[in-house]
């Protein structure tokens, strides 16, 4: 029987023997502590212990425990393993009996079998003789000496590498606390961790036991405290094991919250500085932590934001081309590794900046925000990308925006980025940062006018790019809703001089010209939706008189003759039903007024245009539909006409989808019938028929439908509550049917 612990240690780690391996109590009487050998005979036996070994080819110089290579290990022979494990055994007995009878040369003695341990075919023979387990139980129950101790925790690390085995019995019979706390000595640490690791790596049974061991948090105090400034070597072993430790998803709750915090300060520490290497084991296994909010939270709480602005930095300066400590020039090989450990960081500095908390801990108006606009103008690449991440984040309420704006003219310092930078990651960060920005109204004229009209062309001409291609069309829109000065300024001659062509052309001209070379869908849809954007406010600014703004749209269709494509993408694609609705909205605004009903008069002639109009008034195809006025038996479409998705269905987005389809028919309506007041007299009477009798089914069908949703029960929906509030066009298609029935 084993001895009871008697002290806390032995309290902590008292172990029970795994089945399969033998035990000290198999080879004598343990109650018995006290063994007497003579000289002669502790002699007799050391040398045996020794002797097993003699006539094996010389081992490495250098414990396995400190390997790290892939080299290939010798072929195991079964009957090879056979023997040593019955030399093993046959020793075994000695090796008991010179521990109990206090031989004082026993660290000699392990120093052997730890020696031999080196080679991989004395390690499986290790354990199930019951050696390892010996020196397992005797580390974890008693007070060695410190040489013994060294020795001890050397053949467990070598018994250990690349052995499963050995790493399953240390686990089963839960050995791992018991060596977590050899790192409470300073003089173990150069061979605890090692012995940690090696025990570790690639056997996640001992990492899930070591991470439930706090491991990590015992390693946090080791670092952080002034013992490990002569165990710096050990730093890289370190990383790797936290980095093992990470991948379980105990570890997080495990885990002190300071953890990353600890790493990135030994990163940035000055006074004693560590090479590349470890600088980025340090940051990448602190950004292996900060994946999780639990440490992305304690980040912002106990300051450790101005840490990692400083690592970034510390990655150009001190190990970039131009080193200010002693550093030489990264070879291409680390310029990668530092470039992605850079990319790492500001993805995680990018899920930081997108918690509650980063926002009221770092303001707008603020030392860090303060430096990180700084960033904006630096010429390292990553620190821009993580200055656009990081304050476009910040960029989330109106307030916020027009602060960056209005105060701190942080759009002057991103303009230039998009001028100038052909990295896609910076210029994707900079466009979303800049969409952020483009939201408030109060924002839309000021960045207008800031030049950004002459750096976007560039973007839009990036077809290998199509998510950028995509971004920049995307901000032109949203910079253009609802702003005159913006759209005067995308409908600008490109140049003064009349006898050039590019008197002629505008942005808006570039943006149309893509639309027609481009097959990408979604960058056609985005250029369609930046027209509409253009038309909605030509029809609702008020800044001009009646005859001036006449003027203006006269000048905008002649410079833009092709604008119609785009508008009729909108309204003949089926994959966006809002999107469509949309353009039904635009058509019966510009049908207001002639200038703009010549244009969609013109595109009508376009099937692909007529017959979306033509389902959506009478709910049949183009082909199936007859005019009434052709066929005097037809009857108008009854209430019992149905259209996909439009009438009610106990399908949940039912009511939904028979909003979107009475807006779109009320706006088709009203596109009708301003078609017919504006360019009813210059039709073809056939046209103007058709025309007519489409407003009449039309008409007709909506009351239909208005009475059986009120048969039904079912009420209209309040204008402020509809799906696509201010799409609709109700009180211009009352003013409307009146001119067309008088």
């Amino acid at each position: 029987m084993r001895a009871e612990p008697t002290d806390p240690l032995d309290l902590l780690t008292s172990k029970s023997n795994p089945t399969n391996s033998v035990s000290p109590s198999d080879f004598l009487n343990l109650s018995s502590s006290n063994i007497s050998l003579t000289d002669e005979e502790q002699t007799k036996m050391s040398k045996n212990i020794q002797e097993i070994f003699e006539l094996e080819e010389e081992p490495d110089n250098e414990d396995d425990v400190m390997k790290d290579g892939d080299d290939e290990e010798p072929e195991m022979n079964p009957e090879d393993q056979a023997r040593r494990l019955e030399k093993l055994k046959h020793i075994y007995t000695s090796l008991t009996q010179l521990w109990w009878s206090g031989y004082e040369h026993m660290d000699l003695v392990t120093e052997f079998l730890a020696d031999g341990s080196r080679d991989p075919r004395w390690r499986t023979p290790m354990g199930e003789s019951g050696v390892l387990n010996f020196y397992l139980e005797n580390l974890s129950i008693h007070e060695l000496r410190h040489p013994l101790k060294i020795q001890v925790l050397r053949l467990i690390g070598n018994s250990c590498a690349d052995t499963d085995e050995n790493r399953a019995r240390l686990v089963a019979a839960n050995y791992m606390p018991s060596l977590i706390l050899q790192l409470q000595d300073a003089s173990l640490i150069p061979f605890a961790i090692p012995v940690l690791y090696n025990i570790c790596v690639d056997y996640e049974p001992a990492q899930l036991q070591a991470s439930n061991s706090s491991l990590s948090g015992e390693l946090i105090k080791l670092i952080s405290s002034p013992l490990f400034n002569s165990c710096r070597a050990f730093l890289g072993y370190i990383c790797k094991i936290l980095d093992l430790l990470i991948t379980h998803p105990s570890e997080p709750s495990q885990a002190p919250e300071n953890l990353p915090i600890v790493l990135l300060k030994l990163a940035a520490d000055r006074d004693m500085p560590c090479d590349m290497d470890d600088f980025v084991n340090l940051i990448n296994t602190a950004v292996a932590y900060l994946q999780h909010e639990k440490f992305q939270k304690a980040l912002i709480a106990y300051g450790g934001l101005d840490t990692t602005l400083v690592v970034l930095v510390d990655s150009y300066t001190r190990f970039d081309s131009h080193p200010t400590i002693g550093s030489s020039p990264p070879d291409q090989d680390d310029a990668k590794v530092l470039s992605q450990m850079r990319t790492n960081l500001n993805q995680v500095l990018s899920d930081v900046s997108a918690l509650p908390e980063f926002k009221e801990a770092c303001p707008v108006i603020s030392t860090f925000s303060s430096s990180l606009r700084r960033w904006l103008s630096s010429p390292q690449l990553q620190l821009q990308v993580c200055a656009c991440i990081m304050l476009g984040n910040l960029a989330r309420s109106d307030e916020a925006c027009e602060q960056f704006v209005h105060t701190a003219k942080v759009h002057k310092l991103l303009i230039p980025i998009l001028k100038d930078t052909t990295d896609s990651q910076l210029l994707h960060a900079a466009l979303g940062f800049l969409k952020n920005l483009a939201l408030p109204a109060k924002n839309k004229e000021e960045i207008g006018e800031a030049g950004i009209w002459d750096v976007l062309p560039r973007l839009w001409l990036m077809d290998t790019l199509q998510q950028i291609q995509y971004s920049s069309i995307s901000l032109a829109r949203q910079l253009i809703n609802g702003t005159w000065q913006n759209v005067r300024l995308v409908c600008k001659r490109l140049t003064d001089d009349e006898d050039s062509p590019a008197n002629m052309r505008t942005n808006l001209s570039f943006l149309i010209a893509l639309f027609d070379r481009t097959d990408i869908e979604p960058v056609k849809m985005e250029i369609s939706r930046l027209i509409t954007a253009v038309c909605r406010v030509f029809n609702s600014f008020t800044g001009y008189t009646p005859e001036k703004m006449e003027q203006v749209r006269k000048k905008f269709f002649k410079m833009h003759p092709d604008v119609g494509r785009p508008l009729s993408f909108m309204v003949s694609q089926t994959k966006w039903p809002v999107v469509r609705s949309e353009g039904w909205f635009v058509f019966a605004l510009m049908a207001r007024y002639p200038e703009g009903a010549q244009c969609i008069s013109d595109l009508m002639a376009d099937v692909t245009v007529f017959q979306p109009l033509v389902e959506l008034l009478t709910g049949k195809d183009l082909i199936e539909y007859k005019s009434p006025s052709q066929t005097p038996s037809s009857s108008i479409a009854s209430p019992e006409l149905t259209f996909e998705g439009q009438t009610p269905k106990s399908d949940q987005s039912a009511p939904q989808a028979a909003e979107m389809a009475r807006l779109d028919r009320e706006n088709a309506l009203v596109l009708v019938s301003e078609l017919l007041k504006n360019r009813g007299n210059e039709m073809a009477v056939m046209r103007r028929t058709l025309f007519e009798d489409l407003l009449k089914g039309g008409g007709n069908l909506v009351l239909n439908y208005r009475e059986v949703a009120s048969n039904l029960g079912d009420k209209p929906t309040p204008k402020e509550e509809r799906a696509r509030a201010g799409l609709n066009l109700q009180e211009a298609a009352a003013q409307s049917f009146q001119m067309v029935w008088d």
